[in-house]
């Protein structure tokens, strides 16, 4: 991946990412991305740099060049490695630091636990001063309603089937791990499983989104497919332990977080998204504190088009606030 960095962490394992914007600025937003995503920072780099904030894009634990995350260790433990990654950066100055976690689809598991935890875990959480989630997965542990709206196929692959019988997710990682041996075999599962299944307003905002930008058509699905092919190209423990981190305590319940005003949560949803249904988001919007939900149309990538713009507003506002 162009311009990827890596960590190693206290306890040994290697943790991957890369940055883009103002990387001296103490304004940082830290994005974590999905399932068969890579720390990837290089779809937009201008934006960053003029608003003065510093991106960060790790890999999470078990995709791509990042290490498993340990066994019989609980997920709630991860922001300390985010603490680990800002220390390795410099970035220790807690009376101006200030962090917006974010993040899309599976990643926004890991922007929720950093804005969740604590100092104890992670010493810059009392820096953290917002989260910015897109197609957003709740913690099962307290939305006990999780499965309402989740398709079949959803409800095995992530629901109560995949812990009684983890058997059934690794078979579905050896599948896909045979169906992307290589970017062009990546970009077939990939056509097949998210691009054929838009409708024809979404392929014309997709299109206009990468004319735009002065990008060939079907950029996206290259970029994609090669950051599907990097996330498991040394192992598949990431995919294989995706239904056990969605169950796992997080260390935290969003309903009993105290509301401080100057903390703020966006929600982003998809009226049409089947992966990240809308009752996630709902429950989300209803359970954090200073919550706002905002829904567009279109399925799971229905805020791709749009992200870029929303951070942007939602950085400059937090800004604004701040200043005023």
């Amino acid at each position: 991946l162009p311009g990827e960095k890596y960590v190693t962490l206290s306890d040994g394992r290697q943790l991957a990412y890369t940055e883009t914007g103002d990387t001296s600025s103490d304004k940082i937003i830290i994005f974590f991305h999905g399932v068969f995503g890579v720390g990837d920072s290089s779809i937009e780099t201008k934006l960053y740099q003029d608003i003065g904030y510093h991106f960060i894009a790790p890999t999470l634990p078990g995709w791509g060049n990042s290490s498993p995350w340990p066994e019989n260790q609980s997920i709630s433990k991860y922001p300390n490695d985010i603490h680990q990654l800002l220390a390795s950066l410099k970035k220790n100055d807690y009376k101006n630091l200030r962090i917006t976690v974010a993040g899309g689809s599976y990643g926004t598991v890991f922007a929720q636990i950093c804005f969740g935890t604590s100092t104890d875990v992670m010493p810059e959480a009392n820096n953290v001063e917002s989260l910015l989630i897109c197609s957003s997965f709740s913690p099962f542990k307290y939305h006990r309603e999780y499965t309402t709206g989740m398709s079949w196929l959803n409800y095995f692959g992530v629901g109560m089937p995949a812990i009684y019988f983890p058997s059934i997710r690794r078979l579905m990682g050896s599948f896909i791990q045979k169906k992307t041996r290589n970017i062009d075999e990546a970009k077939n599962f990939l056509r097949t499983h998210i691009f054929d299944q838009m409708d024809n307003e979404e392929k014309t905002k997709l299109r206009k989104w990468e004319e735009e930008r002065n990008k060939p058509s079907e950029w996206v699905l290259n970029v994609m497919a090669r950051n599907m092919c990097l996330s498991i190209s040394k192992t598949i423990i990431g995919f294989n332990t995706v239904a056990h981190v969605l169950h796992e305590d997080w260390g935290f319940d969003p309903q009993k977080l105290p509301s401080l005003p100057k903390r703020k949560v966006l929600i982003i949803a998809g009226k049409e998204d089947k992966l990240a249904h809308m009752e996630m988001s709902t429950y989300l919007a209803e359970s954090y504190p200073n919550a706002e939900l905002r829904i567009l149309d279109g399925g799971h990538l229905a805020s791709f088009y749009e992200i870029n713009e929303i951070i942007k507003n939602w950085l400059t506002n937090l800004d604004k606030e701040l200043n005023a």
